[in-house]
């Protein structure tokens, strides 16, 4: 049976990366029609001030010319997520079948998305589909270069949206650096057509990974000079092929596992895999030491068995030790 719990989207960037621009784009297209939208920020709204009366807390909810609903985030995301979805069952506002969460430029994902994943009885009505991270062709390097914050919102992105390559220019050169760093990132670029793009960060939940390598160790990808800072942080990632369908027991030990040694050190894991006993294969998502219940999803059979683990500053040794519990097959 498909997961009922509503989609949600984080859209993340540094200041001034064009994350308003995407997102008033986004919201005039068919696929975020029925969309509501969370403004988690409120020194730069990021929609007109007249769409919001009253910033005191979530219950001033606008519906704006797309059809789309926008409140502000002044209460915890969990609130702000439970009112919405209690008022949308009581029929107070518009029903909607989509949330997307823009944040602050200086806000890392973690935190929001360890509030969804972390209450667990939030967590049985949203799912969280993707991150979405704006990059801009300009200034995105030196800003992640000086920005933790920047770094962490790059990193932990499933899709990157390369901003005002119109401006600056060279945007294949920057696509290839950036998916040399995030090789499981999908990387577009915000001259697409509004409606490609609003497909394309709409299936965001549709994993995909762009580099799969068996668990063997291995080092990090090596760094393309315009951004070893990156890599030189200790973040990278590592993708790794499961074949078989693991057990709960397996997925239970390799949870205990992860939250014992990695602890913040993973900055997010996601993949799909397949479980005995389920008649579908299971989304998997994880940050820092908390998992989200496994979701049964719709998948191609190229992409089951594919999980990806985003981390800072660990050995490559420890996430094989880890996946050792996912490959001990019955």
């Amino acid at each position: 049976m498909a997961s009922t719990a509503i989609p949600v989207i984080l859209l993340t960037g540094f200041l001034g990366s064009g994350k308003t621009s995407l997102l008033r784009r986004l919201i005039r297209q068919p696929e975020f029609a029925q969309c509501a939208v969370v403004i988690n920020e409120f020194g730069d709204i990021g929609l007109d001030q007249a769409l919001v009366s009253d910033q005191s807390d979530d219950r001033d909810i606008q519906l704006l010319d797309s059809g789309c609903l926008c409140c502000m985030a002044s209460t915890s995301i969990q609130d702000t997520l439970a009112s919405l979805y209690y008022r949308r069952l009581r029929e107070e506002i518009p029903w909607f079948d989509t949330v997307l969460i823009e944040t602050s430029g200086l806000a890392e994902p973690g935190p929001i998305v360890n509030a969804l994943y972390g209450d667990d009885t939030l967590n049985r009505k949203f799912r969280l589909a993707g991150i979405v991270t704006t990059f801009d062709a300009g200034f995105g390097k030196s800003q992640v270069d000086a920005y933790r914050e920047a770094k962490l919102q790059l990193m932990m992105a499933d899709v990157i949206v390369i901003t005002k390559g119109d401006v600056h220019g060279a945007v294949d050169e920057l696509s290839t650096q950036l998916g040399a760093m995030h090789p499981t990132a999908r990387i577009i670029t915000n001259q697409l057509d509004d409606a490609v793009l609003a497909r394309t960060i709409r299936q965001t939940d549709e994993y995909r990974p762009a580099n799969e390598r068996t668990p063997v160790a291995a080092a990090p990808p090596p760094a393309l000079p315009a951004l070893r800072h990156v890599l030189a942080y200790g973040i990278y990632s590592v993708s790794v092929r499961i074949p078989e369908p693991v057990s709960w027991e397996m997925w239970a030990g390799f949870v205990r596992h992860v939250q014992r040694d990695f602890g913040d050190a993973l900055l997010r894991f996601k993949g799909i895999l397949a479980f005995h006993g389920e008649p579908r294969p299971m989304a998997v998502h994880g940050i820092h030491h908390l998992f989200s219940p496994p979701v049964p999803v719709d998948a191609a059979g190229d992409t089951i068995g594919s999980v990806v683990f985003i981390v800072r500053e660990l050995e490559r040794e420890r996430i094989d030790a880890a996946v050792t519990h996912l490959l001990s097959f019955p």
